[in-house]
C-alpha cells in the first residue's frame, strides 16, 4: 500500500512541477502559457522515482503545535502558505508567505527562502484540520527537497502527537495569530 501511495504521490507532483515548469519557460520567453511546452533540458533534469522517494516526507517531518511553537522561539522559521490565493485571504498563520503550490519551482524558491537551511515550515488545508485529499504539504516537501532545503516541516496544528482530542480554529487561535477574512477579531476581556 505504501508503494502505490508513493507512486501516487510521485505522479501527481510530477505532472505538476512539469505543468509549472513548462509554464514558467513559456511566460519567461513570452509564449502563450495556454500552451505549455517542456524544455528537453528540464526533462533531462526531472528526478527519478527513486529519488522522488527518498524525498518523501515520513511522519517524523510533521510538526504539531507544541514542537511548532518551540520552533517559532528559536528563530530563522519561514512558514510557507502552499494553498490558493484565496484560501490563503481568508485564513492563514500571520507572517506566512503564500506560495502557491504551483508557484513552488526552482526558480521561485530562492526567491521565497533564501536561506537553505532555513527551517521551512509548509501549511495547507491539512494544517488546520483534517481533510478529505491529499496534503498539499505532501506534493510541496519533496520539491523543497530536491532543491537542497534541509529543514522541511509539514505543519499539523490540529492533531495531538500521540492521539486525544483535536485542536479546532478557536484553540488554534488562542495559541497563535491568524489573519484573514474569517479570522474574528479577540474579544476584549471583559470588565469587572
Amino acid at each position: 500500500m505504501r508503494s502505490f501511495y508513493g507512486f501516487l504521490l510521485f505522479a501527481t507532483c510530477l505532472i505538476s512541477f512539469t505543468f509549472t515548469v513548462g509554464t514558467s519557460r513559456a511566460e519567461d520567453s513570452g509564449a502563450a502559457a495556454s500552451s505549455p511546452r517542456v524544455d528537453p533540458e528540464i526533462m533531462k533534469r526531472l528526478v527519478t522515482p527513486q529519488e522522488f522517494q527518498q524525498a518523501v516526507p515520513q511522519k517524523a517531518e510533521e510538526l504539531y503545535m507544541v514542537d511548532f511553537l518551540k520552533l517559532q522561539g528559536q528563530g530563522n522559521v519561514v512558514v510557507l502558505d502552499v494553498r490558493s490565493k484565496e484560501s490563503f485571504d481568508r485564513r492563514h498563520l500571520k507572517g506566512s508567505i503564500n506560495a502557491p503550490l504551483t508557484e513552488l519551482t526552482e526558480k521561485n524558491l530562492p526567491v521565497l527562502v533564501p536561506d537553505k537551511n532555513a527551517h521551512v515550515v509548509l501549511a495547507c488545508e491539512y494544517s488546520f484540520g483534517p481533510v478529505r485529499m491529499l496534503s498539499m504539504t505532501m506534493q510541496a516537501y519533496p520539491v523543497l527537497k530536491l532543491n537542497g532545503y534541509t529543514n522541511i516541516y509539514r505543519l499539523n496544528l490540529w492533531g495531538r502527537f500521540g492521539g486525544g482530542d483535536m485542536l479546532g480554529a478557536e484553540e488554534q487561535e488562542k495559541a497563535l495569530a491568524f489573519e484573514g477574512s474569517d479570522v474574528k477579531p479577540p474579544t476584549p476581556p471583559e470588565k469587572k
